[in-house]
């Protein structure tokens, strides 16, 4: 009994060995190749968006509040009759919640003269006043009209306006012909790789149009360029020169490796 059991121990411990041997990573793995490739598409921008800053002062925080109202109504209107929607103009004030609409300005010391029973003297004050800020955000869908809201806003005194955002809101036939493109070369290159090693292109292990890493991004956005046109009249207006938007996608492929038939 004690040989029989000493035998099948040493059997039990050397299995686990030999399975390990066959089952090795390495030995099994099928290879692998890995292509990557990009396609480019242009589409025509659709909306273009500009960002004014302006502010409005008085001796009091509620009279330069209502001096700003009044300047933020004038100049929706005056976009109103540029059949610029409401809605488009967006508030877009940065600070949190009120804090820093409303900035106290110290004023230069002036000096005022003082009279008392027995002397003059002069006395030194110092004034403040309050400078109330706005920021809309401007949005235009007709191209045609961002010169003309550009010179609305200077006409009015407003000098803080952004460079003017150009963007692309449908993209999605850009995007899918561009896609299958890139498929499409991925596969050649993958394929041309196989060949060049004495090899065939086998299955598709997987197809992507975002890389193994991420990485953050943000929409494509173009700035316009603004240029001086003279009228038949012979006023200056604001020409933008519309750019067309760039759209790059790229797709990344794995494939297995097989031996040529």
């Amino acid at each position: 009994m004690k040989a029989a059991w000493s035998v099948s121990l040493v059997c039990a411990l050397m299995i686990p060995e030999s399975i390990d041997a066959q089952a090795r990573p390495e030995d099994s793995a099928t290879p692998q190749v890995r292509t990557a490739a990009t396609a480019e598409r242009s589409v025509q921008a659709d909306l273009a968006i500009v960002t004014l800053h302006y502010f409005a002062e008085d001796t009091t925080p509620g009279a330069a509040g209502r001096k700003l109202a009044a300047k933020t109504d004038s100049l929706r209107r005056a976009l109103g009759t540029l059949s610029i929607p409401r809605d488009s103009l967006v508030n877009r004030s940065r600070w949190y919640w009120w804090r820093g609409r409303i900035e106290a300005v110290p004023q230069p010391l002036r000096y005022v003269q003082r009279d008392t029973p027995t002397r003059r003297y002069s006395e030194s004050v110092q004034d403040t006043i309050y400078r109330a800020h706005e920021t809309i955000e401007v949005r235009i869908r007709d191209l045609g009209k961002v010169g003309a809201v550009l010179d609305t806003a200077m006409a009015r005194g407003i000098t803080q306006i952004s460079d003017v955002q150009f963007s692309a809101t449908n993209v999605t036939a850009a995007q899918e012909d561009a896609l299958r493109e890139a498929t499409v070369r991925a596969r050649r290159q993958a394929d041309a790789i196989a060949t060049a090693s004495g090899m065939a292109l086998g299955a598709v292990v997987s197809l992507s149009s975002q890389p193994s890493a991420r990485y953050d991004y943000s929409p494509v956005m173009l700035s316009g360029t603004v240029a001086g046109a003279r009228s038949d009249a012979g006023n200056m207006g604001t020409v933008i020169v519309q750019p067309t938007i760039p759209i790059a996608v790229t797709v990344y492929g794995t494939w297995q490796l097989v031996k040529r038939p």
